[in-house]
């Protein structure tokens, strides 16, 4: 895979930089001619790993054990011993692991986020270090795992229908409904009640646990026009909702243009999707594309 490195505050750069990412992958795909192809391994997955990844400054060979350490958590299963081991594995091993590369970047800071972090708390004091660790934690594995549910389903569901070429036509038009047709998290991350919350006839105790559906926030017939909360809003917007935007615009549409005839290998109803309460998404995406 291509190492890449760009300034992360110039949004022209950044769009640059997915495009010299996707570009090769691509190509890639053409090799295979009229073969099965795993989208999911192939396009799905890189594009956001080596974007985010270089973004934050994560070494290359780092990203596949990082992504199945986000399949660990994010599938988590309470009844299953062998997911409750798989989940403590996975958390431990990114813990060390950001612990280690923010050390090495103390050391010799680069142009990437996790530096730019690290000068924040060294030199303004405005992160703990347990916060550092988490932002690099949260950043990589929730980055890494929505844009490649969201980039996958998108693909999906466009190949499953018959208004795909129209869509791809007018993108602009029509991706943030799709997006949100196939956003592969339910529920915003869950929050903790600091006191007693009442709303209309229901009590939430001090220190219970909250899920909010985004699902059923968008999905609400008083929305009136409302923007999505996909991405949440004010201090709580994703932090990464730019970057899988730009992914998106890379790796969707340009499939469809540049494999017009491309079609799924299985029936739709044979698609796997992932177990989890927390992440819907697909567990591969088995594509001809026929050049």
């Amino acid at each position: 895979m291509p190492c890449l490195r760009f300034p992360i505050d110039r949004p022209d750069n950044l769009r640059a930089a997915v495009g010299r990412i996707t570009d090769p992958l691509f190509t890639g795909l053409l090799e295979n001619g009229s073969a099965t192809v795993d989208l999911l391994e192939r396009l799905c997955v890189p594009v956001p790993a080596l974007t985010i990844g270089e973004l934050l400054g994560v070494p290359a060979d780092l990203y596949p054990d990082m992504f199945d350490a986000a399949t660990a958590m994010f599938t988590f299963d309470s009844t299953s011993k062998e997911s409750g081991r798989r989940l403590a594995e996975a958390v431990g091993w990114l813990t060390d692991t950001f612990v280690a590369l923010i050390a090495s970047k103390r050391a010799t800071p680069g142009e990437d986020l996790i530096s730019g972090w690290i000068r924040a708390r060294d030199d303004d004091d405005a992160l703990t270090e347990d916060e550092l660790v988490s932002l690099a934690f949260l950043m990589m594995l929730a980055g890494l795992e929505n844009a490649v549910l969201i980039t996958a389903s998108m693909i999906a569901t466009l190949l499953c229908s018959d208004d795909a070429p129209a869509t791809v036509a007018a993108w602009q038009a029509h991706r943030s409904e799709l997006m949100e047709r196939v956003a592969p998290s339910p529920f915003s991350i869950r929050r903790f009640a600091v006191a007693d919350l009442t709303f209309g006839d229901v009590t939430i105790p001090q220190g219970d646990t909250v899920l909010l559906s985004l699902i059923g926030a968008d999905s609400d017939p008083a929305r009136n026009g409302r923007r999505s909360l996909m991405f949440g809003r004010g201090p709580h917007y994703c932090l990464g909702a730019q970057v899988t935007n730009l992914i998106i615009d890379a790796v969707v549409p340009e499939l469809f243009v540049r494999f017009p005839k491309a079609r799924l290998a299985i029936p739709e109803a044979d698609l796997v999707y992932r177990e989890s309460w927390r992440s819907h998404g697909l567990t591969s995406l088995p594509v001809i594309l026929t050049p």
